[in-house]
């Protein structure tokens, strides 16, 4: 008798665990399509803070916070395969090139002179902090080395940085980007914490 108390005690516990989990994925897969309707990114890397960022209808300008759909070039399928970008799933976004969307902030617009060496990013002559590029990533492979000398920006370039992490994969490595692969301007909404 205890035997099959003790059975039909586990069995409704698995039960009970077994429908949390289902609630769970379909609560989370419900918040999914939520944030998509209402243009809602969630960003969890380092780049920028950790957060919920929301699309707003402004202009593209310099500070500007833009989710942007990296194009398909050899920089970002290694970025991909070294996990610093992930692959386009839905929920952040469905990129033509496979990668999934990037949040950055836009640094230098059309008229700013912008230079990437060795030594850092140079906008209108002044170096952006955290800008030096790392000659090798966490798992110690080499990084890519993008050199721009001085070059003024044309009406569709942008210089798209990360502003909270030295870490981050951005113009360091791949360079400037055209205005067309940014997908929309966004703003923090809700910001969990600053890395």
């Amino acid at each position: 008798m205890k035997a099959i108390f003790v059975r039909n005690a586990l069995l409704r516990m698995i039960k009970l665990i077994g429908a949390f989990f289902v609630c769970l994925a379909i609560l989370i897969f419900a918040l999914g399509i939520w944030f998509r309707v209402n243009n809602i990114y969630i960003n969890t890397t380092p780049s920028l803070a950790v957060g919920l960022y929301k699309k707003v209808d402004a202009p593209i300008e310099r500070g500007a916070y833009v989710a942007f759909c990296p194009p398909q070039l050899e920089v970002f399928k290694m970025a991909q395969q070294r996990k610093f970008i992930e692959v386009s799933n839905g929920l952040n976004g469905n990129c033509p090139s496979g990668h999934g969307l990037m949040l950055k902030q836009v640094m230098a617009i059309n008229g700013d002179w912008v230079s990437i060496d060795v030594t850092g990013v140079m906008v209108n002559g002044k170096k952006l902090a955290l800008s030096e590029p790392l000659p090798k990533d966490d798992q110690n492979l080499p990084l890519p080395r993008f050199q721009l000398n001085p070059t003024l920006l044309g009406l569709s370039d942008v210089l798209l940085m990360a502003n909270h992490h030295p870490r981050s994969f951005d113009a360091r490595y791949f360079g400037l980007m055209d205005q067309k692969h940014i997908v929309a301007r966004v703003k923090p909404l809700i910001i969990f914490f600053h890395q």
